[in-house]
């Protein structure tokens, strides 16, 4: 072995270590990665309304009762809990006893509840003008009230 061709040394290995952090600490910078922000968090989303039928199906199905003005439905549980689906500016909320404010849905510019003796139709028509509609069927004939 050579003399002269020692390798790198503690202190070059550790500048060059440096050098390098320095130049991988800057790459985001560097690339401007916009794509990742670009996304709108406003609109609305069809897994969103996947979401909101299966709890909607969940809460009527488990009530005994049905109330709704068109723009409110009111789910009245055996347990006493009134449960309520609203729109709240461009959601849709869901509330427990008139407490709590659970977004269930959004980007929403209109909701409809219309009951039937075995069932409930529900109506949104989204904020870019879209319309969704579905009907949730019950297992049993509900008492429907409409005020």
């Amino acid at each position: 072995m050579n003399m002269g061709s020692r390798g790198f040394t503690l202190i070059e290995m550790l500048i060059v270590l440096l050098v390098v952090l320095l130049i991988v600490s800057f790459l985001p910078f560097l690339l401007d990665i916009r794509w990742l922000h670009d996304k709108p968090l406003n609109r609305f989303n069809h897994l969103e309304w996947q979401v909101f039928l299966q709890q909607l199906k969940s809460e009527i199905r488990e009530s005994k009762q049905l109330e709704s003005d068109q723009a409110v439905m009111y789910a009245y549980k055996p347990t006493g809990e009134k449960v309520s689906f609203e729109k709240y500016g461009s959601l849709i909320r869901r509330r427990v006893n008139d407490q709590g404010n659970e977004v269930v849905l959004q980007s929403v510019s209109d909701v409809r509840y219309e009951l039937a003796q075995n069932g409930v139709r529900i109506i949104v028509v989204t904020t870019e003008g879209k319309r969704y509609e579905a009907f949730v069927s019950t297992f049993f004939p509900i008492k429907v009230k409409q005020p």
